[in-house]
């Protein structure tokens, strides 16, 4: 099994695991969303896999996770419960003698029509809808971004009451920011906060897939929003679909689709009280139609971590890992002035793999015996700076700082 496959085959069984577990605490929307996944994967893994007795059983497991997921669509649309159904053998082994329940059906979760889901249906393969797995506490650093975020995003869906009147919270929000500073992971973090839907509307599957029926998929998108709200319809790398209107490469689909979603933006509401945000990230605030950003009325600069953020990110990389504990993490925040925070990240991964690297060099690593790590010391850290280097440059950063002047931030 090749190490890709291997990936495939593990990322199939976390999201099984993590509808498993969903399904016990009776959170059974989000758990067919899982278990239909979970399936897909395993559908895609026996393609390229050759072991017959794997495939075997990856197909025992499709069948499961499917039948698990029609029997909780069945119940979510209100059928009578059957005492019949059995659970899967994932669910069997975490829960002996599991059955189905008259408390079945989520109390608060409303019954999707057979249109509904029907619409649903028709965008699933293009737009992944899924509850993030990132949290604040994942992202080091950026206060100031968290909480610009919290009260445009959070807060109006777990304190309604205090948004009324002129009060009203944004629809549309753009983070923007040099690359690798965290935006989509900002983005993340703030709808794991909350129970809400998040569909992420990838830009390179819009200009692809929506072609030819691209008007009434990005309709069809924003209904489902409206009927799953409180839902968030993250838009990453929206510069590459919300350019400058007009330009002589632009094709007629291209703009009809652009025209279609500026619409739809405008005409963003909720569903029953409940909110609809749209939110975006880019990297090139400059290219965005100028329509687009004003619809994107509020704007979140995500900039290159502070001294402070850069101490936090060298932490965060560096955890669990022996010898930490002694470095002078202070002069290494001050020495990474100008890093992003994925540039720290894949420096803290080239320092602490250099004990592992020296133990393979030395012939340590096939050896009989307990194999001993020696500890993470500064000179692996400095050593590392040698070879890796901030990838924003001053140039960039002075065509955001003059941006933001103009359009705010």
């Amino acid at each position: 099994m090749s190490s890709s496959d291997s990936n495939l085959f593990k990322y199939a069984l976390q999201e099984a695991s993590q509808a498993v577990a969903l399904d016990q605490v009776k959170k059974y929307k989000q758990a067919k969303v899982k278990y239909i996944k979970a399936a897909e994967i395993l559908l895609e893994f026996m393609k390229y896999n050759k072991n017959p007795n794997l495939k075997q059983t990856c197909s025992e497991k499709v069948h499961e996770y499917l039948t698990r997921a029609k029997q909780l669509q069945g119940k979510r649309k209100g059928k009578k419960k059957s005492h019949g159904l059995k659970a899967t053998s994932a669910q069997k082994s975490e829960k002996p003698g599991m059955a189905v329940d008259e408390d079945f059906l989520d109390e608060d979760e409303e019954e999707l029509s057979e249109e509904d889901q029907k619409l649903i249906d028709s965008i699933r393969g293009t737009i992944l809808m899924e509850k993030p797995d990132i949290s604040w506490e994942d992202i080091a650093g950026l206060p100031e971004p968290k909480q610009a975020l919290r009260e445009a995003v959070v807060l109006p869906v777990l304190y309604p009451e205090l948004f009324k009147g002129a009060r009203k919270p944004w629809t549309g929000i753009l983070l923007l920011g040099p690359p690798g500073t965290g935006k989509t992971m900002l983005a993340k973090a703030a709808a794991n906060e909350i129970d809400c839907t998040f569909m992420v509307a990838d830009s390179a599957s819009m200009t692809s897939k929506w072609m030819g029926e691209s008007e009434k998929l990005a309709k069809t998108l924003f209904e489902v929003a409206r009927k799953m709200a409180p839902s968030i319809i993250f838009f990453d790398e929206i510069d590459s679909v919300a350019t400058t209107r007009g330009a002589q490469s632009e094709s007629s689909g291209f703009r009809r689709l652009k025209t279609q979603l500026l619409q739809e933006i405008q005409g963003v509401k909720g569903h029953g009280g409940k909110i609809v945000t749209i939110l975006a990230a880019t990297n090139r605030p400059w290219d965005i139609d100028s329509a687009f950003l004003r619809r994107l009325e509020r704007k979140i600069y995500v900039p290159l971590p502070d001294s402070d953020s850069r101490k936090a990110i060298l932490k965060y990389h560096s955890r669990d890992v022996d010898g930490v504990e002694s470095i002078d993490f202070d002069e290494l925040s001050n020495l990474t002035d100008g890093y992003s925070g994925s540039d720290i990240e894949i420096l803290c991964r080239e320092a602490i793999m250099r004990p592992i690297r020296d133990l393979d060099k030395g012939g340590d690593l096939g050896k009989e015996g307990k194999i001993i790590v020696r500890p993470v010391v500064v000179d692996d850290f400095l050593s590392s700076l040698k070879k890796i280097k901030a990838t924003v440059s001053q140039k960039e950063l002075d065509k955001f700082t003059e941006w933001v002047e103009e359009f705010g931030g």
